[in-house]
């Protein structure tokens, strides 16, 4: 293989195999990014995985002198690439050793076989789901943030996709709290429905690449894969197993008590009242009473906070606490310049609204 590549394009690329492979595995191969043009010489297409997530990226702004492919470390390619200050770079391959050439320096880096590497799935013959780019950004950003982490509740591991005609629900929680966004998409056919759980992993790298606000993404659901498909760039990965809490038992009703807060003053709050905060004490107490919001914690070893705020709040007085973290996570992703709060008691969990579509649940704790 020999190709001439912008290396702009190539190292967003490489930048985005890297997040994909493993850090750790025994096996090294999958450490490594596959480069292959394609049949008609007009691009070069980047593939890598970590064994349940494939990502191929296609590099246009190339040159194809010979056609070919390699297997080539991608941690050290994006550290070339990231380093050289040129416009374009030159690939030359010869059997598993790729010739990198800049201006004014040279690499030589070792791979692998590309007979080796894995066999990408294709999921083209499933039927695909089309949401616009912008809207699916924002629901991922909405919602992955409430995942859970390596819980050994697997299946909460994953963002639930819920789409029925044209309506997309997507839930994510880690048991203590819960985010719910809607949003719409053009079905394959009008009575479509898909459930489908999804690696957190796999929708943080689609949201990297969702930058074009024009563009229509399609998704494509099978009974254990999922595949998503940008104008440059597709994922497959495989759908987490398990069943998702029915979480609609979660989300309170009939709600008693509610006030609309500005955001920015409130993520302030909260940010001030959780300063002497440490690992036992993480909670801080939201006390609601007519026009007003106080935020207090007490640590032991550090000292006392109060926050005051006034609030349009007209019900009666209500205490409730909260882990500080928890609210600020949705404070940071939320984009309207209000927000709703409403409340049963101070044994339930509280319920944040933005907009029409974004709900987001919060168990309290005792402070």
């Amino acid at each position: 293989m020999n190709v001439k590549c912008n290396r702009a394009a190539l190292y967003e690329a490489m930048q985005l195999a890297s997040s994909i492979v493993p850090a750790r595995t025994p096996k090294p191969i999958l450490q490594c990014a596959k480069l292959a043009t394609d049949p008609e010489g007009k691009k070069l297409t980047v593939t890598a995985t970590d064994g349940e997530i494939t990502i191929r990226y296609d590099v246009t702004q190339v040159q194809v002198v010979q056609q070919g492919s390699a297997v080539l470390p991608a941690d050290r390619m994006a550290a070339i690439l990231h380093e050289s200050m040129d416009e374009t770079v030159d690939l030359e391959v010869t059997d598993a050793t790729c010739q990198v050439v800049c201006r004014d320096s040279r690499f030589h880096v070792y791979g692998h076989d590309p007979d080796d590497f894995p066999v990408w799935q294709d999921l083209e013959d499933t039927p695909a789901v089309q949401i616009d780019a912008p809207r699916l950004r924002r629901m991922i950003h909405m919602t992955s943030f409430a995942a859970a982490r390596e819980n050994t509740r697997y299946a909460i591991n994953g963002v639930l996709w819920e789409q029925t005609g044209k309506k997309l629900r997507m839930v994510a929680t880690d048991g203590r709290r819960l985010a719910l966004m809607d949003g719409a998409v053009t079905p394959a056919a009008a009575e479509t429905e898909q459930t489908a759980i999804v690696p957190v992993k796999a929708w943080s790298v689609l949201e990297k690449v969702l930058n074009e606000p024009e563009e229509v993404i399609q998704i494509r659901i099978q009974a254990n894969q999922m595949a998503a498909r940008t104008s440059l760039m597709e994922i497959t990965c495989n759908l987490v197993q398990g069943r998702f809490p029915k979480y609609t038992d979660v989300v309170p009703t009939g709600t008693t008590h509610r006030v609309q807060v500005p955001v920015e003053a409130f993520r302030s709050a909260v940010r001030r009242a959780a300063l002497l905060n440490n690992e036992q004490s993480r909670g801080i107490l939201l006390s609601f009473s007519p026009g007003a919001l106080c935020l207090t914690s007490s640590t032991p070893e550090a000292g006392d906070a109060e926050v005051n705020m006034p609030v349009d709040y007209q019900g009666e007085p209500l205490e409730i606490g909260f882990n500080p973290q928890y609210l600020l996570d949705a404070l940071r992703v939320v984009a309207e310049p209000e927000i709703t709060l409403e409340f049963i008691e101070s044994t339930k969990p509280g319920l944040m609204r933005a907009g029409k579509d974004f709900s987001y649940v919060v168990m309290p704790v005792t402070v």
